[in-house]
């Protein structure tokens, strides 16, 4: 979350707050890297993301000069890229301002990669449609494919012009190391205003990725069109002179003491697959030596050694150094040799004794102790944030933001909330449109960040107050285990409707009439049931209603069935008062005339 400058503009960091997830290697250069289950504070376990988006926004219609130099590095077999998150795997993205379209959305353009082949995608749609993609109105453009395979560490020059319009005058151009790819003009967006993201943001997968940008700049409105394109001939990217490093150096068995016939496996984990010629070796501080085991083509290489009688003596065995021997290397696929200072490591607690376990004659078993009760798991107990404590919804119809946030220190947990206390004539609704009624309603942490909006739909005359409870929950995937905060309130108020809507008697009891054997009912019960609103969701149902619904129905079917019983009128009053419950649960199916 933290937010620093790039060439004069403000972004935010929405990553997993890990020490790879974001690196500044050199004073132009950002890397980004990404492990399976890497997500930021808003995102749910689908997702794996490291970006950063820009924090303010540029309006519609402004024309927009990107440039940048974008790296894939290797994490596959000699060399190679892969990637096999089956949705999405997008590396630059013209992020379309969710606040202002009330729903979320795909990125009107973005940079992507399908397996290892680069993409350009483009969406839009027709002015005043939804944009969301499940109202179904969104256009997607594929606009190109490279052929070839993106080459590991090597930089490509990547050029974007556009204009984000739907309204008239948008246009979207990318070259790729100098030659134009994408030419294209239309409507482009959803008419709001974007901002520039980029990181790497996919579909959740296993394998663990990184990527770097350099010299990226970002110019727009008349800056952008002034702005010299990039030569038409094809540059040759650079490549970066960057040796393979030894990130980590382990030991198996990592602890405990290791006698003459033991043998102790150590592994180098590298930065980038190498290749390996010969044997190489290396030193330990009992005296002896590891050889080399395999891993060649790859960024893991294995090494073993066994413990032998002319060992020395040791509390914590070393690695002093790596030999390499005439003719012997550890070269990345560009020929570049490995820096190895990494590999020297002492591992505390792996002890080694030149003397052999001998035979120990059986002892007599002892009683069973009784388990101990484990311990219970612990959960971080997440962060609810309410803006305002009191709200007012001005009139029938009337909105007001819940101004509610959620947060966690601990990214594995499933975080949510609950809110009690909601009554029949409000509604809440999330940003991607989903409307929630009821008593006792659960959102997601997702639903929770993009906006809850509160509507009334109260018709009366006074101002009842309604509170209510919001508790902040998290499950431990993993155990079950959940945790919840301390409950908090919120006062919601509806004030009296500025006009009135509906034929009223008295204090606004609903009228019906009967003439001989017509029976006309009016539009009350019409008018009541158009104020339900529609929804996606539905908490809970009011049992209660439905039997007194059921009751007013049967008095009034005994009247216009031309029943000799006698049948109170205030009774029939009570009967089309509850139209609305029954147009619901459709009950009224076939008319009498």
């Amino acid at each position: 979350m933290t937010r620093f400058s790039i060439g004069g503009d403000v972004y935010g960091v929405q990553d997993a707050s890990t020490s790879y997830s974001l690196t500044n290697p050199d004073p132009q250069t950002l890397r980004f890297e990404v492990h399976q289950g890497d997500h930021a504070w808003y995102d749910d376990s689908s997702v794996d993301r490291s970006e950063v988006s820009g924090a303010g926004n540029i309006p519609g219609g402004t024309p927009i000069n990107l440039n940048y130099q974008f790296m894939v590095e290797a994490n596959g077999p000699n060399g190679s890229f892969t990637n096999t998150a089956d949705g999405w795997f997008i590396v630059g993205q013209m992020h379309n301002d969710d606040n202002a379209s009330g729903v979320g959305t795909s990125p009107p353009f973005a940079i992507q990669l399908v397996g290892d082949h680069l993409q350009v995608v483009a969406r839009y749609v027709q002015p005043g449609q939804d944009p969301s993609n499940g109202a179904g109105n969104v256009q997607m453009l594929t606009l190109w494919t490279d052929p070839n395979p993106i080459k590991t560490g090597v930089y490509n020059n990547i050029q974007i012009q556009a204009d984000v319009s739907n309204s008239g005058g948008g246009y979207l151009k990318v070259s790729i190391n100098g030659t134009q790819v994408v030419n294209y003009s239309g409507p482009l967006g959803y008419g709001q205003a974007t901002n520039w993201e980029y990181g790497v943001y996919r579909s959740t997968a296993p394998e663990t990725v990184a990527v770097d940008y350099r010299n990226m700049t970002l110019l727009t409105g008349s800056a952008a069109t002034s702005a010299p394109t990039q030569p038409t001939t094809p540059t040759q990217p650079t490549t970066p002179n960057v040796a393979p490093t030894v990130t980590q150096a382990s030991a198996s068995p990592g602890t405990g003491t290791e006698h003459v016939g033991d043998v102790v496996t150590l592994t180098l984990t590298l930065s980038e697959a190498v290749t390996v010629t010969g044997k190489p070796t290396l030193s330990l501080n009992d005296g002896a030596s590891a050889t080399y085991v395999g891993g060649s083509g790859t960024n893991t290489l294995t090494f073993q050694t066994t413990v032998a009688s002319t060992n020395t003596n040791t509390s914590a065995l070393a690695i002093t150094g790596v030999n390499l021997a005439s003719g012997v290397s550890i070269k990345d696929s560009g020929g570049l040799a490995a820096d190895l200072s990494g590999a020297v490591k002492t591992f505390s607690g792996l002890q080694i004794s030149n003397t052999p376990i001998m035979p120990t004659q059986p002892t007599t078993p002892t009683t069973p102790t009784t388990p101990t009760t484990p311990s219970t798991p612990t959960v971080t107990t997440p962060v609810l944030s309410v803006a305002d404590t009191s709200l007012t919804v001005n009139g029938r119809g009337g909105h007001v933001d819940l101004g509610t946030t959620l947060s966690t220190t601990d990214p594995n947990d499933k975080v949510s909330l609950n809110i009690k206390g909601l009554p029949r004539y409000e509604t809440i609704t999330t940003g991607d449109g989903t409307t929630f009624r009821g008593g006792d309603i659960t959102l997601s942490s997702a639903q929770v960040a993009s906006g809850l909006t509160l509507t009334s739909y109260y018709r009366g005359n006074s101002h009842p107050v309604a509170t209510l409870t919001l508790t902040a929950s998290a499950t431990d995937p993993a155990t079950g285990a959940v945790t919840s905060a301390t409950p908090q309130t919120i006062t919601v108020t509806d004030p009296r409707p500025s006009t009135s809507s509906g034929s009223t008697t008295g204090s606004g009891s609903t009228t019906s009439q009967a003439h001989g054997h017509h029976h006309h009912l009016s539009s009350a019960s019409n008018t009541l049931a158009a104020t339900v609103p529609q929804t996606t969701s539905l908490a809970n149902y009011d049992a209660a209603k439905g039997s007194h619904a059921s009751h007013s129905f049967a008095l009034l079917n005994q009247y216009l069935a031309g029943s000799s019983g006698r049948v109170d009128g205030g009774q029939i009053a009570a009967a089309v008062s509850n139209g609305a419950a029954w147009v619901q649960n459709a009950f009224l199916t076939k008319p009498h005339h």
